[in-house]
């Protein structure tokens, strides 16, 4: 897993060599540099670019990049099996209650403790990538949806990861021109996209 995006910054897969890294990295340094793109994110993106190639492309920094990445991994799963825990917690109490003939009658409804539809795919944003310019949000509009409240940095954020189909999802990825957005399938692990 990829903790700060430094693998997705430079648009490789994390089993990329030094020789792909560097053929990224000079391929957005070109188009990023604020010499020749003139756009207001320039320079903080040049910054991003920089600093992912920095760490990715010292042998020790990325060993060490890719050691706290796995460890958040790992913290993430344990706290994902711990929520998913507590729900079922949740779910035996309820179903104790009702099995009580005081709870049968009066049918309460609480929507925390229904049980939520959870997509085979993870769909992630990468904030310090994203720029919102709302490509994602054209193609799949029950899926993404951009903060336009939000005046200064506006972000988007996956509103559903089951509200379209996976190809739809993928177009919508693939429009996004920082590749802010990762599909990652949750049986496997695998990253889907980029």
């Amino acid at each position: 897993m990829d903790c700060r995006g430094y693998y997705a910054i430079l648009g490789v897969s994390e089993d990329a060599n030094f020789q792909e890294i560097k053929k990224s990295y000079r391929k957005l340094a070109k188009k990023y540099h604020p010499d020749r793109n003139k756009s207001a994110n320039a320079e903080e993106t040049i910054k991003k670019i920089n600093e992912a190639f920095e760490t990715l492309s010292d042998r020790r920094k990325r060993k060490q990049y890719d050691l706290e990445s796995s460890n958040i991994f790992d913290l993430e799963e344990s706290n994902n099996e711990e929520k998913e825990e507590n729900l079922s917690d949740q779910k035996q109490k309820i179903s104790q209650k009702f099995a009580k003939s005081e709870f049968k009658n009066n049918l309460v409804h609480d929507s925390s403790l229904l049980d939520t539809i959870r997509s085979r795919f993870h769909i992630l944003i990468e904030p310090s990538l994203c720029l919102a310019f709302g490509g994602c949000e054209s193609i799949a509009p029950k899926v993404f949806v951009v903060d336009k409240n939000k005046r200064i940095n506006p972000k988007a954020r996956v509103e559903s990861e089951t509200a379209d189909t996976l190809d739809r999802i993928v177009m919508a990825a693939q429009a996004c021109p920082t590749k802010a957005i990762k599909i990652i399938d949750r049986y496997t692990g695998n990253q889907i996209y980029p």
